[in-house]
C-alpha cells in the first residue's frame, strides 16, 4: 500500500496513476474534492475502485468548508470481494475492512489538523483522535493499520497526541522503526523538510511488514508518497464464512485477539 498528500488528485493526476500501476491500496490525503466530484476518483485507473469523503459540506446553498482536504481510499477492482467501507463521519478519515488471511484488518487514512499555534488546531487534532479511536473500538477487526498525513514529528506540539494513539490502540511506529533521516514534506522553496507522514500497525502486521520507503521521485505535490509492503493474502467471500454476517445479529461473534497475551 501507499500513502500520498497529493494537494489536488486533479494536478496529480499522472502521479496517482502510477502509483495505481504499483500498488493494490493508495490512501489519499487532500484531493481537494467537492463531494459531488468524488466520483472523479473513479475515473483515475479502470482497475481501481475508491472510498472516500470530502472535506467541504454542498448539503446547504452556500459551500460550507475550506476545499483544502478530503481523504479517500483507492483499491484494486479484483480485490472488492474481500473489501467493506466503513463509515466514519469525518472528511479527514477515510477506512475499510478487509478480509484477510490473518483475520479482518481495519485500514484507516488519515489526514490530521496543522498545527497553527492555537488552542483551536489543539481541540481540532485531539477531536480527530478521537475520531480514529471511536472508529477502531467500533470495529470488530484483530489488526489495524493508519496511514497519512499526521502533521507531526518528534519535537512537535502534536507528537505526543500522535504517540498517545499509538500506545491506547497498541500501535506499532511502523515507518519511524525503519527508517532514518528521511522526509516526507517538502515547501515549494525547498526551505522546509520533515517528517509528518506515517504508518500505524498493529504488532500482527508490523511483524510482517518487508519494506517501508519513500518514494522521492514524485513532484507534484509538496508531501513524497510513503510505501509499505506487507506478506499478507486476502480472502474472498466464498472462503470467508462470516463475511456476511448481519449486523444486527447479536448470535454472531467475532472474537478479538488484539489484548490477549501469553496467560489470557
Amino acid at each position: 500500500m501507499c500513502s500520498f498528500n497529493c494537494r489536488s488528485v486533479k494536478s496529480s493526476l499522472q502521479e496517482v496513476r502510477s502509483l495505481c500501476e504499483r500498488y493494490d491500496f493508495i490512501m489519499l490525503q487532500e484531493h481537494w474534492l467537492l463531494s459531488n466530484e468524488l466520483t472523479y476518483l473513479n475515473s483515475i485507473h479502470s482497475n481501481f475502485l475508491f472510498v472516500g469523503s470530502s472535506a467541504v459540506d454542498t448539503s446547504q446553498d452556500v459551500l460550507v468548508g475550506r476545499p483544502y482536504g478530503g481523504t479517500a481510499i483507492l483499491y484494486r477492482r479484483d480485490l472488492c470481494n474481500s473489501i467493506k467501507p466503513v463509515s466514519t463521519y469525518d472528511s479527514r478519515i477515510s477506512a475499510i475492512t478487509v478480509q484477510t488471511s490473518i483475520g479482518p484488518v481495519l485500514m484507516l487514512c488519515v489526514y490530521m489538523p496543522v498545527d497553527r499555534g492555537d488552542s483551536d488546531s489543539m481541540e481540532n487534532y485531539i477531536a480527530t483522535c478521537a475520531s480514529i479511536a471511536t472508529t477502531i473500538s467500533e470495529s470488530d477487526a484483530v489488526h489495524i493499520l493508519i496511514a497519512g498525513d499526521f502533521n507531526c514529528q518528534p519535537g512537535t506540539r502534536f507528537f505526543n497526541m500522535f504517540s498517545q494513539l499509538a500506545q491506547d490502540n497498541r500501535l506499532m511506529f511502523t515507518d519511524m522503526n525503519r527508517l532514518n533521516n528521511v522526509f516526507t514534506f517538502c515547501n515549494d522553496i525547498c526551505t522546509n523538510m520533515s517528517w509528518i507522514d506515517h504508518v500505524l500497525c498493529s504488532t500482527g502486521l508490523d511483524t510482517i511488514v518487508c519494506k517501508v520507503d519513500v518514494l522521492m521521485d514524485f513532484i507534484t505535490s509538496d508531501h513524497k508518497p510513503l510505501m509499505v509492503q506487507l506478506l499478507l493474502s486476502l480472502c474472498s467471500d466464498s472462503s470467508v464464512p462470516n463475511t456476511n454476517i448481519d449486523t444486527n445479529n447479536k448470535n454472531d461473534i467475532c472474537c478479538d485477539w488484539t489484548k490477549a497475551n501469553d496467560v489470557s
